[in-house]
């Protein structure tokens, strides 16, 4: 069990430096172009009127300043599009060399899961267009909540590389076995097809009939593979269905990324802004990230709106003390219920705060949460085993408005996308520059790879 001493130096150590030295030592071992600041529109102009009163009423309204550098940090951190360019797609290459090695050498189906804002969707596009330039054909889609079988395909018909003159449908009562037929018969090119959100699909009969499909075109030797995107929990009941699938079916986790990673993402998305980033903005915002490229974006953009606000090329710690409260305040407007949730749990936390802090730390990395690894890992962050189980479980108690029982005492977090801004809320009663007072606290948060073993 990892230990950290009570101080550091001269300065005893918060919340905020406990919380971080443990993600750090946890798991030690594994551990563009520039761009104009503003560009005023030239005024709006007319002829000279008769009737100057008249044409002041008329006249449109002045031309806003147009901020290119605020358009090119949008751009550049980009948190509600996937990535689709590979130079963009950070901390992934080893899965996207899993991916072509499995799914277009090996010609296994896959399914890629992670929880949302991992960046299942752009690794599934990055790999899509890997795969199209080793020859594969590659189609996404997306499944809808009560699509059956020949609903989730269906989409994909119009643009499939079929035999001309083909005729081929996908009637609303068509089975598995004429899907698989159809596609055996009419494609004429090796094809995948990404279906992405595929955790929406929630009738047990149509994840049983795309395990049967699957299986169907393996054996079948068909010129068509499956690549289903959605969240860990569809990995066993797809399997389920079909035991016998697991050798015909590569599963791709979607993990934290590296802290390395995430700091060049981060540098190249301000490159690509005009902007460039201290050092310590950049530890900061990938120790609030914990492996996140979305919140890792989410932070960099609003510090980064945070420094070209105040005219700099430079983004700061400060700026980054801004965009980590302007993130929160966006995530609060999209989730209000859940903030209110987490502010409740924290006013009537008292002792249990940390344990509230580390809740987050550990759904951040695992999404699942139970209340034995939770009285682990506060028992090894704060020192004290002496009843940690019981506050683990009042932890989650506190929280469980919040969190879905995936199975008896096993919890996620609805809102997959909250852990990070748990861990923010709870210790933002600590000193803002605490972090970097000395050399070991001025490493961020090293995310905690391997934390179903706690």
């Amino acid at each position: 069990m990892a230990r950290y001493p009570a101080t550091e130096g001269d300065f005893p150590m918060g919340l905020t430096q406990k919380v971080q030295h443990w993600l750090r030592t946890l798991f030690a071992a594994d551990s563009g172009r520039r761009i104009p600041l503003l560009l005023e529109a030239p005024a709006w102009s007319e002829a000279p009127s008769p009737a100057p009163a008249l044409a002041r009423a008329i006249a449109p309204a002045p031309r806003p300043v147009i901020a290119f550098r605020r358009n090119a940090v949008f751009a550049a951190f980009n948190t509600a599009m996937p990535v689709t360019d590979r130079h963009g797609l950070a901390g992934r290459q080893r899965e996207l060399v899993r991916l072509m090695d499995s799914v277009v050498i090996q010609r296994k189906h896959a399914l890629i899961f992670g929880g949302r804002g991992s960046g299942k969707t752009s690794l599934a596009r990055v790999f899509g267009d890997l795969a199209d330039e080793a020859g594969c054909v590659a189609l996404y889609g997306s499944a809808s909540a009560g699509a059956d079988v020949g609903g989730l395909f269906r989409p994909f018909l119009a643009e499939l590389p079929m035999t001309q003159g083909s005729h081929a449908t996908i009637g609303a009562d068509a089975d598995v076995q004429q899907l698989a037929n159809l596609f055996v018969a009419n494609v004429t090119q090796r094809t995948l097809l990404i279906v992405d959100e595929f955790d929406r699909v929630e009738s047990p009969r149509t994840r049983h009939d795309v395990a049967t499909l699957l299986k169907l075109l393996t054996d079948m030797h068909a010129p068509v593979q499956v690549v289903l995107v959605g969240i860990a929990g569809n990995v066993d009941g797809l399997i389920a269905s079909h035991p016998s699938l697991r050798r015909h079916l590569f599963a791709q986790p979607v993990p934290p990324i590296a802290n390395d990673e995430l700091a060049g993402l981060l540098r190249l998305c301000g490159q690509q802004a005009g902007l460039e980033l201290d050092e310590r903005a950049v530890e900061r915002i990938v120790g609030i990230a914990l492996g996140s490229p979305y919140h890792a974006r989410l932070v960099g953009m609003h510090a980064a709106l945070a420094a070209d606000t105040a005219r700099r090329d430079r983004v700061t710690l400060a700026d980054v003390q801004q965009g980590t409260a302007d993130a929160i305040e966006e995530w609060s407007d999209l989730s209000p219920e859940v903030r209110r949730i987490f502010d409740r749990a924290l006013r009537t936390a008292g002792p249990l705060r940390s344990v509230l802090a580390a809740a987050g730390a550990l759904a951040s990395q695992s999404q699942a949460l139970d209340a034995d690894r939770l009285a682990r890992a506060s028992a090894d962050l704060f020192e004290d085993a002496r009843d940690s189980l019981a506050a683990a479980e009042q932890a989650i108690a506190l929280l469980r408005p919040a969190l879905t029982e995936r199975e008896p005492g096993l919890f996620e977090f609805e809102d997959s996308l909250s852990p990070q801004f748990l861990v923010l809320l709870a210790t933002e009663t600590a000193p803002a520059d605490d972090i970097a007072r000395t050399p070991q606290a001025e490493a961020p948060r090293e995310r905690i790879q391997g934390v179903a073993a706690l």
